[in-house]
């Protein structure tokens, strides 16, 4: 059978309750759980920062992607053949209707 231990005596001058005794004699424990909680703090805090940072950049490449998309279609408007002879008649250049000969050098050899 088991025999019957008796608790241990709380020095009442030493620690003024039993939890106190407790958590005193569990002191390491107590300063591991308070450093998990200073590390699960400032995770939560880098987190809640780098998501801000990652929504304010996300609305940014946003803005970009319709800046770059109005600069291609205005690119591409400008590079039709119509705006190109309308820009060129203002400058007073003259297009030729055929394209230009491409003259092929034979060689001696053969």
């Amino acid at each position: 059978m088991l025999e019957y231990t008796k608790p241990p005596k709380i020095n009442k001058a030493k620690y003024p309750s039993v939890s106190a005794m407790v958590v005193w004699k569990n002191k390491m424990f107590v300063f591991f759980l308070f450093g998990l909680v200073l590390i699960y703090i400032g995770n939560v805090q880098y987190t809640e920062y780098r998501m801000r940072k990652l929504q304010f950049l996300e609305k940014d490449i946003t803005k970009l992607k319709w800046k770059y998309w109005t600069i291609k279609s205005d690119m591409m408007y400008e590079g039709m053949e119509e705006q190109v002879s309308k820009k060129v008649s203002e400058k007073e250049i003259i297009i030729k209707e055929q394209p230009p000969h491409i003259l092929i050098e034979k060689n001696k050899e053969n």
